[in-house]
């Protein structure tokens, strides 16, 4: 089954089938967030009822703190399919606006009894209307819907959540950052034309340009897999500034894919990042670069 994506306001709201429901915005749909959503589904077959998630677009803190161009671990996009992948029936996005953002209580748990709502799954933390005011307590004290609570999933005797991700990511501990996703961190977006200065070194790259505004790992060569064209191939990644012969002042991502013989460009690309190997660098020849690459491409290739 399909899962339905919905998207309504404090204004609009569409009535669905009764449903339980978790309610976050679940930026990196990691693996405590997972375990909401698991939570959903288990009390949406206890009771015969659809499952949901309920997040919200923009994310509050552009709208809460004024900032813009706030980078994400994972899009909406991306959370959708994990979401649809996990076997949810609805995925509701609310529009976050002042507004929504500064209802009494009250008023934003009638929203979720509109919306059907007959259990709310949530972390034991959330928050919701003016000023924050709401939390879990608030929500167990109305009479319109179950509330379960989950408590906070831990990783090493540390709280899973999307800041402690995205500082693993700048860090490069990319076997960390998987444990915590419960998959490898991805970078997607398209090939583009770079100025093929790989191709003279036997070692062509793929240059990648983000379709979103993503947390960035620390610059280096990593190692992993690209998804393109239909197929998975292991790839050599590089994050920063190209040192040695053509130094870029933006950051630039590319890949090289072990066994890949062709033409990339325009073709939609996922990078996914399994372990940093090394610091970007300026090598001192073409040689001593070249060399350089075939060491990294042989750890690429160990990969399973």
């Amino acid at each position: 089954m399909v899962m339905e994506i919905i998207r309504v306001d404090c204004k609009h709201i569409i009535k669905c089938e009764k449903m339980a429901a978790c309610i976050g915005y679940f930026d990196g749909m990691h693996v405590g967030h997972q375990k909401l959503v698991e939570t959903t589904i288990q009390a949406s077959k206890a009771k015969g009822i659809k499952s949901g998630c309920i997040t919200f677009e923009p994310d509050p803190w552009c709208v809460l703190k004024n900032m813009t161009n706030i980078p994400h671990i994972t899009s909406m996009r991306e959370r959708e399919k994990i979401g649809e992948k996990a076997g949810l029936d609805y995925w509701i996005i609310f529009s976050f606006t002042k507004e929504l953002a500064n209802l009494p209580t009250n008023e934003f748990e009638n929203l979720l009894k509109d919306l059907n709502v007959q259990t709310l799954i949530c972390g034991f933390d959330f928050t919701y209307g003016e000023k924050g005011k709401g939390n879990v307590q608030t929500l167990k004290k109305q009479h319109d819907f179950d509330v379960i609570q989950v408590d906070a999933v831990t990783f090493n005797g540390e709280k899973i959540s999307s800041t402690r991700i995205e500082k693993e990511i700048q860090n490069g501990n990319m076997p960390l950052v998987s444990s915590l996703l419960g998959r490898n961190y991805v970078l997607s977006g398209h090939v583009v034309n770079g100025n093929n200065l790989g191709h003279t070194y036997g070692f062509p790259t793929a240059n990648l340009k983000l379709h979103y505004n993503s947390i960035l790992p620390k610059k280096g060569v990593y190692i992993g897999y690209a998804d393109v064209m239909g197929k998975r191939y292991r790839a050599m990644m590089n994050v920063g500034h190209n040192p040695t012969f053509n130094y870029q002042e933006n950051i630039s991502i590319e890949a090289y894919l072990v066994d890949f013989d062709g033409v990339l460009y325009e073709e939609e690309m996922k990078l996914e990042f399994v372990e940093f190997i090394r610091d970007e660098k300026k090598f001192a020849s073409k040689d001593e670069l070249i060399n350089q690459l075939k060491c990294d491409v042989k750890k690429a290739k160990a990969l399973e």
